[in-house]
């Protein structure tokens, strides 16, 4: 990373286009995995992707003076998502496409995971993929939401209890259909 996220979005202000492409290899993969969360759709998920950035392009000047754009960023994808949600009025369910997380994890990592992650309701979805995609604190991620930090705790919590318990039957079951 040359520039930090604020002097990019200032860059971005002034008309550099050369900021804007270093912004988006910094923030579309994080932006497109976290709209992805919210609506469930991948067309969806590139789509507030693409509308992120042009926002970003159109509003860097006022972004730039917030002290926490990379925040501000992901609120204003929270936010997006959830209005194209009420706009189309539906959630649809994910396409049989594997979760963009990493490019060395293994397919049957990604089906796993997203089979598990599917089935977290979507304020805790929401809340995981923010702290371990996102890497945000959680004081960060009730700034994000615009929640309590005690929510955010027992969201992610019962998040993470919940996923224990799914890959602690998935491992029973794989080791009893072994022997």
């Amino acid at each position: 990373m040359s520039k930090d996220i604020r002097a990019l979005i200032s860059d971005v202000a002034e008309g550099d286009v050369n900021a804007l492409a270093e912004l988006y290899g910094m923030f579309s993969l994080r932006i497109f995995n976290y709209a992805r969360t919210i609506v469930k759709n991948k067309e969806m998920a590139e789509d507030i992707t693409h509308d992120v950035f042009l926002r970003i392009n159109k509003e860097a000047a006022r972004i730039a003076e917030i002290s926490d754009s990379a925040a501000y960023i992901m609120v204003i994808t929270r936010n997006h998502s959830y209005n194209l949600i009420k706009r189309e009025n539906r959630v649809t369910s994910l396409s049989d496409d594997i979760l963009e997380i990493s490019d060395d994890s293994s397919p049957y990592d990604n089906l796993l995971f997203e089979e598990a992650f599917s089935n977290l309701p979507v304020n805790q979805r929401e809340t995981v993929h923010l702290r371990l995609i996102c890497g945000y604190s959680l004081k960060e991620i009730a700034k994000i939401q615009n929640i309590p930090l005690v929510t955010v705790k027992w969201r992610y919590g019962k998040a993470l209890s919940k996923l224990r318990a799914y890959f602690k039957q998935d491992k029973e079951e794989n080791f009893n259909g072994t022997l």
